[in-house]
């Protein structure tokens, strides 16, 4: 009984579409990972160093109050600008936002403390602009005010998506504290995900279209060449081949794959599918290409993301670093104290008399003083972080050399400043600071606030000094 063979073309066919289907599905799913997980960081990255901005640019204190009496100040008027320059200037944004749940109390459930309008809206939708204290029952249901209400309560970001009449937004909320220690609103920032969804799609879609195309030229190529015997060219063709494959080996430049075709001199099938298979590889190095394409933009991406945090983290007028840089910073020592592998000190520097220049000679005057004055300790403390956390205060981050060379350096300041302030120039150019130091002392010190409050009371007692000379 002879054995029944079974049809070569049917064989390679059957292996053909199960392994097109099998990379189809995985190249699919790994797409849509990779492009999910990718953009949705970048995202969540972009949001919080938003709303770490707008955090840092408002005052709580004064925005409590509003929340409490829904009533304007001067300073929630400054902030609204702000919230507007945002969504004007981010075509990612699609809301920016401060609520206030009052859910059960309040039959409304949740009023609006704070929304960012962009100029077309103010322009052309002026009825759907929302002012403090604005809410009505039926925008939240009962569950969603109090989701808001306990993510206010809570003392973390919280992320999630939400649907909406105006489309489905990623959100991310974070709770407002004053000073006293109470949540009083959530300062949340949107993003519209349909289009992130519909561009995954495409690509992943894309990406199946060319797979399945690939594969049945393939597969056809293959039905044609077992209409002939198989001799020697096909030989040729698969040395062809794995040098081919062996060239790609370790490579990522598309440019150093190298396919030689081999030199069949029948014209049918054979010299087709080499043909065919040449063609293939340089489709091949055209999706390398684009993939690379695709890695370069993310990473044009990744840039725009760090000069989202520069700005988050930047004080605009010095451009010193800012009071959320330095609590992030302050949190970065605290893990080396814990693990007793840092050393570090703190100069208080506090810029006297800047309140007379901008009340004299105006705050353009001021501006310049106050720019002056950090020229100076940015040259003297060049390798250490300086922090600007208040309007005439500014923190020095010993590290590395000025560390090493503290002492002599906090002569050099005080010096400078001492010159400075008697020199004859104008006024608004005569810099004066008071100047204090504290070391990070292991062991007895047990967070950074204690280095800070000493550094913060040696300048208290220099300014003392300096005042009793200029009595005398």
């Amino acid at each position: 009984m002879t054995q029944k063979k079974h049809s070569l073309n049917i064989s390679i066919i059957k292996v053909c579409t199960i392994f097109i289907t099998l990379l189809t599905i995985t190249l699919s799913i790994a797409t849509y990972k990779i492009y999910s997980d990718t953009i949705i960081k970048k995202y969540q990255s972009q949001m919080e160093s938003i709303v770490s901005y707008i955090e840092s640019s408002i005052d709580t204190d004064d925005m409590s109050r509003c929340a409490e009496t829904y009533t304007e100040s001067k300073k929630y008027k400054e902030a609204r600008i702000l919230f507007d320059r945002f969504v004007d200037n981010y075509s990612d944004i699609h809301y920016l936002y401060i609520l206030k749940p009052v859910f059960p109390e309040d039959p409304v459930k949740v009023r609006s403390i704070l929304s960012a309008n962009s100029t077309y809206e103010k322009e052309n939708e002026p009825e759907n602009v929302l002012y403090l204290g604005d809410g009505d029952a039926d925008w939240f249901t009962d569950d969603i005010a109090q989701q808001y209400k306990e993510i206010m309560q809570g003392d973390e970001d919280v992320y999630f998506i939400q649907k909406t009449e105006w489309g489905t937004d990623y959100t991310l909320a974070r709770p407002l504290i004053n000073s006293k220690g109470e949540h009083f609103a959530l300062l949340c920032v949107d993003i519209a995900i349909d289009d992130i969804k519909s561009t995954i799609a495409v690509n992943v879609f894309s990406t199946i279209v060319l797979i399945i195309a690939m594969g049945f030229i393939l597969v056809l190529l293959l039905i044609l060449w077992l209409r002939y015997t198989i001799t020697l060219p096909i030989s040729h063709l698969e040395a062809s081949v794995l040098r081919l494959a062996n060239s790609s080996s370790g490579k990522r430049n598309p440019e150093d794959l190298l396919f030689v075709a081999p030199k069949i001199r029948a014209n049918n099938e054979i010299k087709s599918l080499s043909n065919s298979i040449e063609k293939l590889y340089s489709d091949m190095k055209d999706y390398v290409k684009a993939v690379a394409t695709v890695e370069n933009e993310a990473k044009g991406l990744q840039a725009h993301m760090s000069e989202i945090n520069t700005i988050a983290y930047q004080d605009p007028l010095t451009k010193l670093k800012n009071k959320a840089a330095y609590a992030k910073k302050s949190d970065e020592l605290m893990w080396g104290m814990i693990d007793k592998q840092v050393s570090f000190g703190i100069v208080m520097i506090d810029v006297n008399f800047l309140k007379k220049v901008n009340d004299t000679y105006g705050h353009d005057k001021g501006d310049m003083y106050i720019k002056g004055a950090c020229e100076i300790m940015s040259d003297v403390y060049a390798h250490s972080p300086i922090f600007r956390i208040g309007g005439d205060e500014f923190v020095v981050i010993l590290e590395g050399r000025d560390y090493e060379n503290r002492d002599e350096l906090l002569k050099l300041i005080r010096q400078r400043y001492k010159e400075s302030a008697s020199s004859d120039r104008d006024p608004w150019l005569k810099y004066s600071a008071a100047v204090g130091m504290a070391l990070y002392h292991p062991g007895s010190d047990l967070d950074v606030d204690t280095v800070f409050k000493r550094a913060d009371n040696d300048m208290y007692h220099e300014k003392i000094k300096m005042k009793g000379l200029r009595t005398q």
